[in-house]
C-alpha cells in the first residue's frame, strides 16, 4: 500500500472518500466483502484523490476496478 506520508486530505475530501468508500462497499456482494478488499477499495481511492478527485462515485468506479484487477490477478497467479 502506498503511503502518503505528505499527503493531507481536507475535510470535503474525507467526506467524498468516505462516501465512495461506502457506495463500493454496498455494491459488493457479501461472498466479496472479504477484509483484504476493503483494503483494496481503500488504496485505491485514496490513490485516486491523492491525484485531486473528489467525486464519490469516479472515486467509487475506480476503486470496484480495482477490486476486479485484483481478483484476476489472483486467479492467473500460481496457486490463486
Amino acid at each position: 500500500m502506498p503511503f502518503f506520508r505528505d499527503q493531507s486530505f481536507d475535510p470535503e475530501a474525507v467526506a467524498a472518500m468516505r462516501a465512495a468508500f461506502q457506495l463500493a462497499w454496498d455494491v459488493l456482494p457479501p461472498n466479496r466483502q472479504a477484509v483484504e478488499n476493503k483494503r483494496v477499495l481503500a488504496d485505491a481511492i485514496l490513490h485516486l484523490a491523492a491525484d485531486g478527485e473528489r467525486d464519490p462515485e469516479r472515486l467509487c468506479a475506480y476503486a470496484l476496478t480495482s477490486i476486479d484487477k485484483s481478483t484476476k490477478s489472483d486467479r492467473s497467479s500460481p496457486g490463486g
